[in-house]
């Protein structure tokens, strides 16, 4: 009887023996510690972890073996997996940092109570090394980032690219632009001449004619009264082709740029009243005056207003704004003029006339300007008013653009650089 007792002692031991190397060939460390957290048992894999010797192991409590921190810092004695554990959590886990041995580590930590009957319960502590995980983790996430960095200053150089790259192609039709208007200005001034002095001769023999007639002849009155609209219309596209010509010098002066639109609004402003149009005036006060020559100022507002009016043949509402501005704020193309050609540092006085109108449709717009482009019907407008405006505006250093939606209104936008304090 005793010597089958022994022999199952020594086949207890022997199996005993081999689950201490089996789980000494584990890769994580394993860590038997009492109702304490005082060390029991441990594997190989800790003992390296900690490389410290038996004697120094054996009964020592683990959380002075396994010092832990969380950012930089020491963990709380009450925040380690193992007096977690210890204190009643029944599974305490969670990636740590560990400092005890040569190198800097993180470790991931997890402690499970184990009840063996009513008076022994222990908690079995596994650590797992995921120094080399988290390092690739990080790596991955850094490469990610830059990545995406990267990618995001790729857009951000395709879409400045993009930009100069539209900028160059305004540019480029604005001095287009400007090689065609010079060219028609010749053009036009040498035409003019040549067709003012004609129109004259026919003026003076239709006047002539007119006295030789008389009353009993209406067919004959009809006939010259027709030749003498035609002649005072055409005497009237002559004389707008000289205004378009002519290179008068400016006689500029600080001014009131809203005094200046109300003055030019009270030259026709009686017309919008017979044709059931109300106008709205929203000007800033205060704004810094404008360096302008104020008579053709005028011309240009009242051109605009002109051609308000005539969109809105079944009423509508004038709107009339003013404001200061910041170059950069201004439409793109009034902001690329003022930044290329103010000085620094000035503002802008930002002028527009919105009206309710028919609008103008998309495809045409881009020819507003164009000599002799009109949308007017035969015989209501030259399509020399816009033209002759935007040269006088840029003859100030200003800029004048169109935005128009068909059916919905259009605003006139006039930007003219503001007087800087200490400049006038």
């Amino acid at each position: 009887m005793g010597g089958t007792t022994v022999s199952r002692a020594d086949d207890l031991r022997t199996k005993l023996g081999k689950l201490e190397v089996a789980l000494s060939a584990i890769v994580d460390a394993l860590v038997w510690i009492d109702g304490d957290g005082r060390v029991q048992w441990y594997n190989a894999p800790f003992r390296r972890l900690v490389n410290r010797p038996d004697a120094a192991v054996l009964d020592a409590r683990l959380v002075d073996l396994l010092p832990l921190g969380e950012g930089g810092r020491p963990l709380p004695p009450q925040a380690h997996p193992v007096n977690l554990a210890l204190s009643g959590q029944p599974n305490a886990i969670g990636s740590y940092e560990y400092r005890g041995g040569d190198q800097p580590a993180v470790l991931e930590v997890f402690a499970a109570r184990v009840q063996f009957s009513r008076q022994e319960l222990n908690t079995v502590v596994a650590i797992r090394d995921i120094t080399e995980r988290r390092r690739a983790e990080e790596k991955e996430q850094r490469l990610a980032a830059e990545a995406a960095a990267s990618a995001a200053a790729a857009r951000k150089r395709a879409a400045e690219l993009d930009t100069a790259y539209k900028e160059l192609k305004s540019t480029q039709a604005m001095l287009v632009h400007a090689e065609k208007m010079a060219a028609i200005g010749q053009l036009a001034s040498g035409v003019a001449h040549e067709v003012k002095n004609p129109l004259g001769i026919i003026l003076q023999g239709v006047n002539y004619l007119e006295g030789r007639v008389g009353p009993k002849d209406p067919e004959e009155v009809e006939v010259l009264q027709m030749i003498k609209e035609a002649v005072m219309r055409s005497d009237k596209i002559v004389r707008d082709l000289l205004n378009f010509s002519r290179q008068r010098p400016l006689e500029p002066k600080p001014c009131d740029i809203a005094q200046v639109i109300r003055d030019s609004l009270g030259l026709v402003g009686k017309q919008f009243a017979l044709h059931n149009i109300s106008v709205q005036e929203e000007f800033t006060d205060g704004l810094p005056p404008v360096v302008i020559d104020e008579n053709q100022m005028k011309q240009v507002f009242i051109n605009v207003l002109l051609n308000a009016l005539q969109a809105m043949p079944q009423g509508g509402e004038l709107t009339l704004r003013t404001a200061a501005a910041a170059p950069e704020s201004l439409p793109v193309e009034l902001a690329r003029r003022a930044l290329a050609m103010w000085r620094p540092g000035e503002g802008a006085a930002r002028c527009e006339v919105t009206d309710t109108g028919v609008g103008i449709p998309a495809e045409q717009l881009p020819k507003a300007f164009d000599p002799f482009f009109t949308t007017k019907p035969a015989g209501q407008g030259t399509g020399l008013g816009l033209a002759i405006s935007r040269s006088i505006v840029e003859k100030h250093r200003g800029g004048i653009t169109i935005a128009s939606q068909e059916g919905r209104g259009t605003t006139v936008t006039i930007a003219l650089p503001i007087v800087q304090e200490g400049a006038r």
